[in-house]
């Protein structure tokens, strides 16, 4: 264990490397990010349920993910076989992966309660897959190193793919909503493509990592006792509060950013030019987060980016309706935000993976990113079904084709502006109140790992 320690210490790749490795996030950046911007809408607006219909689905799902995140990541930590732990999950989990997110966006002819059983069943399948793939991508990053700053670049990788990803999706569904005016077609051909697509990054990323990875380090924790350990972790739930609060943030902003251009600014030709705005200012904005923990450190620096995202998404929700230009404006700070929360979170977990290597002698990564996953996905899910019921109280009217975009009354344009500003700004002061009482700075850090080495060497 010690000879694998001090692999790990001396972990420095190449930028080529870490460009390539970091196209797995691909796989996972882009089917989250279509479903964050367009499962509800898909599901009121082009597939034509209720959004409470909808919601229901939506939450389904998510707790199938109380059964399979914590499941699959403690199962990740106990496999063995001839191509580790993390690798395995990656050869058998990429097809299942596209194949249930390509059913996700067909409409069959089926009534409205077949049609709800139709898309729970068919997101059970695909986040069962893409809680697999994700797990065992993610907790690589923990094995390739353990040097602060290090993680930290290839966080910076990770999250300047993942946003791009996002990016890029909006981009080709852009693009092809000018061949595909029938949003039934466009979703169909946008499932099939993408799918095909996510296939592919999880191979690469098998290949790329054969004998890099620290495999030996198996976990032996019974099922309940790992599940114990994890919970128990003082770090990790500071972690998971600031990372469940802000990625949740980013969900409802994504999920209300079309509603919000369509029915509030009534300007849906441009709705997806506004994603592609925050987007865009996202991945610029990465460099400067990964150079901000470094000099402040992981959780002052989230403290800074989610404050200023605050401000700036309760003045979106302020905005008068024909500001369009403020409106664009207000998107790019926004990116700033976006880019918070994806580099920020994501890069102090594998740090709570070395203070529970120290109490326990085992690395557990599948765990905790397995229980990361969970919270996230349950609280986004929540989230979302608040939503969706929200607008369904609020007599919100399903368009159809004879009116594909129908005013809809004061009431339910009211719970779309709330959800643009004043939800997500609460749920930020709580993602601030975690940041503020997370105790693993970078000296904090460093000693742990020396802890835990002195140990190795005394054993």
């Amino acid at each position: 264990m010690a000879g694998e320690l001090k692999l790990a210490e001396k972990g420095h790749y190449s930028a080529g490397w870490k460009i390539l490795f970091s196209a797995g996030d691909i796989s996972i950046s882009v089917p989250l990010a279509i479903l964050m911007f367009f499962q509800l809408y898909f599901m009121t607006d082009v597939a034509g349920l209720r959004p409470d219909y909808a919601a229901w689905a939506v939450i389904i799902g998510r707790l199938w993910d109380a059964i399979n995140d914590p499941w699959f990541g403690i199962v990740s930590d106990r496999i063995k076989t001839r191509w580790g732990r993390r690798r395995t999950v990656l050869l058998f989990g990429a097809l299942p992966l596209g194949v249930g997110f390509a059913l996700m966006w067909q409409v069959p002819p089926f009534e409205p309660l077949a049609l709800t059983v139709y898309y729970t069943l068919t997101f059970i399948l695909f986040n069962s897959a893409f809680t697999f793939v994700r797990i065992g991508y993610y907790a690589m990053v923990p094995e390739l190193t353990s040097d602060y700053d290090e993680r930290i670049s290839i966080n910076g990788y990770l999250m300047a793919y993942s946003i791009s990803g996002s990016l890029g999706a909006i981009i080709m569904i852009t693009l092809l909503r000018g061949f595909f005016p029938d949003l039934v077609s466009l979703f169909m051909m946008i499932g099939i493509g993408l799918g095909a697509l996510v296939i592919l990054p999880p191979l690469l990323v098998f290949r790329l990592t054969r004998g890099v990875l620290l495999e030996s380090v198996v976990s032996t924790l019974p099922f309940r006792d790992s599940i114990k350990a994890t919970l128990s972790n003082k770090p990790f739930w500071r972690v998971i509060g600031l990372y469940t609060m802000s990625w949740t943030t980013a969900s409802v902003v994504a999920a209300v950013l079309v509603y919000f251009a369509n029915y509030y600014l009534r300007v849906p030709d441009q709705a997806n030019y506004f994603v592609l705005v925050a987007q865009g200012s996202a991945l610029l904005f990465v460099p400067l987060w990964v150079w901000a923990a470094k000099k402040l450190d992981k959780s002052r620096a989230f403290i800074v980016g989610s404050l200023s995202w605050l401000v700036v998404l309760l003045a979106i929700a302020g905005l008068s309706p024909e500001r369009l230009a403020l409106a664009y404006l207000l998107a790019a700070l926004a990116g700033a935000g976006i880019a918070c929360s994806y580099v920020l979170p994501w890069s102090m977990i594998p740090d709570v993976v070395e203070y529970d290597q120290l109490s326990t002698g085992e690395r557990r990564e599948g765990s905790y990113y397995a229980f990361a996953s969970f919270f996230q996905k349950l609280a986004a899910g929540m989230a979302i079904w608040a939503m969706g019921q929200a607008l369904a109280y609020a007599d919100y009217i399903t368009p159809s084709a004879a009116d594909p975009l129908p005013i809809q009354p004061p009431e339910a344009v009211q719970a779309i502006r709330l959800f643009m500003g004043p939800v997500p700004a609460v749920l930020l002061v709580v993602a601030v109140l975690f940041a503020w009482r997370y105790p693993l700075t970078r000296e904090r850090h460093e000693q742990i790992c020396s802890e835990i080495a002195e140990k190795d060497t005394g054993s």
